[in-house]
């Protein structure tokens, strides 16, 4: 007759079990996150690979970006419903995909659209790996949960450089999407056994369709004027149609917002004065952080004719001081 595990063994599994899922769910948003920076140093390489300008493969940076920030919600709404762990998986499955595809495709338009969908499933990854993350935890134990999971996916955008710095070197700029393959593999593989499902058969619907392609829109829109004002013209109409419609959607969008019955941005939250200040100053960081990654990447590869990485860039140091 087996003896019945003590309450010090059942809670030591607990315990075990919990920080199982928390790295699981730390590496899915370190992967996705991974995918925003680590393309930057490889722009050079790929432009000369499908013979395009830098400026046309920003949209392999931005439909990434845009497509991902715009599918959050409605990816974390399907997982309430649909279940998280089942989404989470599916998620990984087809981010792995669609890295596949970035690391096959045969010319700028395919990697760009390859990139669009792989953000789709990199949305459903982020709110899924948190939501599992938190019942294993007690809730004088989440904050540490949260913290690791949000500083795994900081770490993610700030080691992305230099990751894709030697994969693009050492390897091929193509491995810095087909790294993710085997890493989405075995993720799903202990997933599948790991994570318990959840669900809130309760949870509200899919959010407003309309506020989803307007919130997607509208940035994409102004993207597409900065990025092509350089090489059309600023008086090209296209460059110009495009700050006009980012102009003219912005205030549908927060009059849809304002109306909707499940509005994708709830407005009332921007009467917090601590949201409001909070999303200014990410805002702030974020425009900093990230411009200067791409930008001081794609000067050093154009101007300074710099390798991504190796003993070659200090040499270039003295050009600092040129006259």
């Amino acid at each position: 007759m087996s003896t019945p595990p003590s309450v010090p063994d059942e809670q030591a599994a607990a315990k075990r079990h919990a920080l199982r899922v928390l790295a699981l769910g730390s590496l899915g948003v370190f992967v996705v996150f991974l995918d925003t920076t680590i393309v930057n140093v490889a722009f050079e390489t790929i432009s000369r690979s499908f013979d395009t300008t830098t400026g046309h493969l920003a949209w392999v940076l931005n439909a990434y970006s845009l497509v991902f920030a715009a599918m959050l919600i409605p990816a974390g709404r399907l997982a309430d419903r649909y279940g998280r762990k089942r989404i989470f998986l599916i998620g990984l499955a087809g981010f792995a995909a669609m890295s596949a595809l970035c690391g096959l495709a045969p010319n700028a338009g395919f990697l760009i659209a390859s990139r669009a969908l792989q953000a789709v499933f990199a949305a459903l990854v982020v709110p899924t790996s948190i939501a599992l993350i938190l019942p294993e935890f007690p809730a004088a134990r989440r904050h540490v949960a949260v913290g690791t999971w949000g500083a795994m996916g900081a770490a993610a955008a700030a080691l992305g450089p230099t990751i894709g710095a030697l994969l693009t070197e050492y390897a091929s700029w193509r491995w810095i999407f087909l790294v993710n393959v085997p890493i989405c593999a075995v993720m799903i593989f202990f997933g599948a056994r790991l994570l318990r499902e959840s669900r809130d058969p309760q949870a509200s619907g899919i959010p407003d369709p309309v506020g989803v392609v307007l919130v997607a829109a509208v940035p994409a829109l102004l993207s597409f004027a900065i990025i092509e004002g350089p090489t059309r013209g600023w008086s090209d109409p296209w460059v110009i149609a495009g700050f006009v419609l980012a102009a003219a959607l912005l205030p549908v969008f927060v009059r849809r917002s304002a109306t909707a019955a499940r509005p994708v941005m709830d407005l009332a939250l921007f009467k917090v004065r601590q949201f409001r200040l909070v999303n200014a100053a990410t805002l702030l960081f974020a425009t900093a952080f990230y411009g200067m990654l791409l930008s001081n990447i794609i000067f050093l590869q154009t101007e300074w004719h710099s390798p991504c990485c190796g003993p070659r860039w200090p040499a270039r140091r003295d050009r600092w001081w040129s006259p």
